[in-house]
């Protein structure tokens, strides 16, 4: 019923002569060591692997030499200078402060005037976020198209009055 014996042709034996240039020989037509090329590329990987470790090491070690300076630093400051620095911090905090609660009372203002929820408002000035608050109102609340012929008058008669107008002439003689 089925011929088993019969093997395909786009199916390569095992035991089949190897294809000129193919790839069990290299360029002089020598054969080719692969085994020592897996063991070459086995250590390039383990050199560069180690290379990375000690990559890691110094850039750990650079971290900690920071710090450390920093805190000698720190010691080797008098109070005058710690005080004028954390004064300078606390000032930058306070500004972020500020703007935040700016930004939040524009984002109100803006939600009151337009109707679009403060927390989808976007910008960094007042002008930006009333804008973007157009854009998003005429987005999730588009106007609403007239009809093609509205306000002018309709060109023919309705289809009934034509029916009617049929019917009369139809029994006008009578």
């Amino acid at each position: 019923m089925f011929n088993h014996h019969r093997i395909p042709w786009r199916i390569r034996l095992v035991d089949a002569p190897a294809e000129p240039g193919g790839g069990g020989t290299g360029e002089g037509g020598e054969p080719v060591d692969w085994q020592a090329k897996y063991h070459e590329a086995i250590k390039h990987s383990r050199t560069w692997e180690e290379r990375a470790k000690a990559n890691k090491k110094d850039a750990d070690a650079n971290r900690q030499a920071a710090e450390e300076l920093e805190k000698l630093k720190e010691s080797s400051m008098s109070d005058a200078e710690r005080t004028a620095k954390r004064i300078s911090e606390l000032e930058a905090e306070n500004n972020r402060y500020k703007s935040e609660r700016q930004h939040a009372e524009w984002a109100r203002k803006v939600s009151e005037e337009t109707g679009v929820p403060a927390n989808l408002l976007r910008g960094d000035s007042l002008d930006e976020m009333r804008e973007f608050a157009n854009q998003l109102d005429q987005y999730a609340h588009p106007k609403p198209k007239g009809m093609p012929n509205q306000g002018g008058t309709p060109n023919g008669k309705p289809d009934k009055a034509r029916e009617l107008d049929w019917a009369n002439q139809l029994f006008s003689n009578l």
